[in-house]
């Protein structure tokens, strides 16, 4: 036990090990990893413990996995630059760097009965205003990368529910209703790892941490609060860049 009392289990030794090797290039994309047995060897350990510790690196993304073949390092994807400054939409970005993007609308509708009294009072907002809820899956360089909800009064937008064939990008859709000044308030970051539900969207493994924005959009024009956004970014594909911090 080191001087704070915290332990460092032998599965997180022999991780960080493989990961030191693979940032030191000791270990290269499609390079076969040594047996169980020639690790369980190699770090004086018993084998479940040497499986525990590549299981966990499958699930955050780092090695792969096939029978017969055993276990090797993934190839690691492209990092998207990403600018989280400015007033440009999340699709002009991707286009300006000349990726492959689409933005796939999956779901858009009303929100639930519990969603429409919390966002509400987010808001401030009677009970005679809908919430419409949106929710669009990010795809660039043919990979889903991240999945963007938005809560949006619909007293703003009346006849959101007919252009469902217009959502791919809210920003260029409040442009077109006549919203132009636009601006992101509140915004909180955190980290979290992906529900079940989440992995499926993302095609993603469990052990893959995500990069949680959540904001309110602005009307400048009005000062009214007209959208709640969360959106889910998979680390292992974004370089995140947040301007000048004075």
């Amino acid at each position: 036990m080191n001087q704070s009392g915290f332990n460092v289990s032998n599965e997180s030794i022999i991780r960080n090990a493989i990961q030191e090797m693979i940032l030191n290039n000791d270990l290269k994309p499609g390079d076969k990893l040594p047996s169980e047995n020639v690790l369980a060897d190699e770090y004086k350990v018993k084998r479940i413990i040497v499986r525990n510790a590549l299981v966990q690196m499958e699930k955050m993304g780092i090695l792969g996995s096939r029978q017969g073949v055993g276990r090797f390092v993934k190839e690691k994807m492209p990092v998207i630059e990403l600018d989280m400054s400015g007033r440009r939409s999340f699709s002009d970005k991707m286009r300006e760097q000349g990726v492959p993007y689409e933005s796939r609308v999956i779901f858009a509708g009303y929100a639930t009965d519990k969603e429409q009294g919390k966002y509400r009072v987010a808001f401030g907002l009677t009970d005679n205003i809908a919430i419409y809820k949106v929710a669009r899956l990010r795809i660039v360089n043919h990979v889903p990368c991240a999945l963007h909800v938005s809560y949006i009064r619909k007293d703003v937008v009346p006849e959101i529910d007919d252009d469902r064939n217009q959502l791919s990008s809210l920003f260029n859709y409040y442009k077109k209703n006549g919203i132009v000044n636009l601006k992101s308030v509140d915004t909180q970051i955190h980290t979290a790892f992906p529900t079940l539900n989440e992995q499926r969207k993302l095609e993603c493994q469990e052990l893959v941490p995500l990069i949680v924005y959540e904001s309110q959009t602005v009307d400048e024009d009005t000062g009214d609060i007209i959208e709640q956004t969360r959106i889910l970014y998979r680390s292992d594909l974004f370089k995140h860049s947040l301007g000048s911090v004075n």
